[in-house]
């Protein structure tokens, strides 16, 4: 992989949920690149739980927390905000507070230090259906997945901050990335849950133009996060899709992890039409939230045209190179090694336990 960063370049680099799925691989790829001008900043709540790779500067703390905003932030010039929270339930309580209010502190904070660029952590999904090639395009809130339309209200305000404090000279890049996929994915990705369900006859396959899954690798996630942070852009806001080198449909997605539970039932791919009214039965189906075969949220974002990289490379010089066959691989892979069960949820921590309190 390379990467086109000025020699003289001198940046302190801070990466939130650094111990995270996207986290842990922009951390990955800012350490490969070795560049004697660039300092890297963990910020955790749990440090045992980095990469034991990782030798560099750790900030112990919770974005929850007002206090640690300013020592967290304290001398770094690149924000990449990869702490993130999953939520396909329609309670919009949680997503409230464990993502968008920290999110909108982390912002402002990172406006009052000065930092020179904010990377976003984004989701295809953001975008209605129609509009999913256009990153640019507003998002779209949906009634029934508060989780989404949190995303969407990050993605308002870094825009506002972009108007409003222009004279600062902060620039954000918004990376509306695809479906995860690759080594160290947690439970609460749509990957895992769909492979918990995939021996389901009732699970909706959605064929035609809507029937694709833009898988994306860890791996690739991470350098486009690093390009986005030392890339020298004209915009003071950039919008860009981040998926994988080539797109599979759904169909093909399923099968290919139908064949590894060795108990995949045969799906005949539907328009997008009958599979969402396909779903919204499924969930009234279950009187317990958390148990739901399907939601209409996880097959939103489950249903996709086909999503091109053009812009990444034209901006970034982004190169996905891990094909979908190879990261589900991944996937498939370290899902064995795990025992925990995929919830349509995050489990919610209260602050005082990061606090020891």
């Amino acid at each position: 992989m390379i990467y086109f960063i000025k020699e003289t370049v001198i940046a302190k680099i801070l990466v939130t949920g650094a111990t995270g799925f996207v986290g842990s691989h922009i951390l990955e790829s800012l350490m490969a690149i070795e560049h004697t001008g660039v300092e890297i900043v963990a910020a955790c709540r749990r440090p045992e739980k980095l990469l034991t790779a990782y030798k560099g500067e750790i900030r112990v703390g919770d974005l929850r927390d007002a206090d640690y905003l300013d020592r967290l932030l304290a001398g770094v010039d690149i924000v990449c905000h990869a702490a993130g929270w999953s939520s396909f339930l329609s309670d919009g309580q949680a997503s409230r507070e464990q993502y968008l209010e920290p999110t909108l502190e982390l912002i402002n904070h990172a406006v009052e230090w000065r930092v020179s660029r904010f990377v976003n952590l984004s989701s295809i999904a953001a975008a209605g259906l129609k509009h999913r090639n256009n990153a640019d395009c507003r998002g779209q809130p949906r009634r029934y997945w508060p989780m989404i339309n949190c995303m969407i209200a990050v993605e308002d305000y870094l825009r506002a901050q972009t108007t409003r404090n222009s004279h600062l000279n902060c620039s954000v890049v918004n990376l509306r990335c695809g479906i995860y996929s690759g080594t160290r994915l947690g439970t609460t990705s749509p990957l895992p849950l769909l492979f918990s369900r995939i021996d389901s006859p009732l699970l909706p396959c959605t064929g035609g133009r809507y029937g694709y899954l833009p898988l994306v690798d860890g791996r690739d996630i991470g350098q486009a996060f690093v390009r986005a942070a030392l890339a020298p852009l004209d915009t003071s806001y950039t919008s860009l899709n981040i998926v994988g080198p080539d797109t599979p449909s759904q169909k093909q997605v399923m099968d290919f992890l139908g064949r590894q539970s060795k108990q995949s039932a045969y799906r005949l791919p539907l328009p997008a039409i009958f599979t969402q009214i396909t779903t919204l039965a499924i969930e009234h189906v279950s009187h317990n939230p958390g148990q739901k075969l399907f939601t209409r949220s996880l097959n939103s974002i489950l249903t996709n045209p086909l999503i091109y990289n053009d812009k990444a490379i034209s901006a970034l010089g982004y190169d996905p190179e891990i094909s979908w066959q190879a990261s589900l691989q991944s996937f498939l892979d370290h899902s064995q090694k795990t025992s925990a069960q995929p919830e349509l949820q995050q489990a919610v921590t209260p602050l005082n336990s990061y606090l020891g309190q």
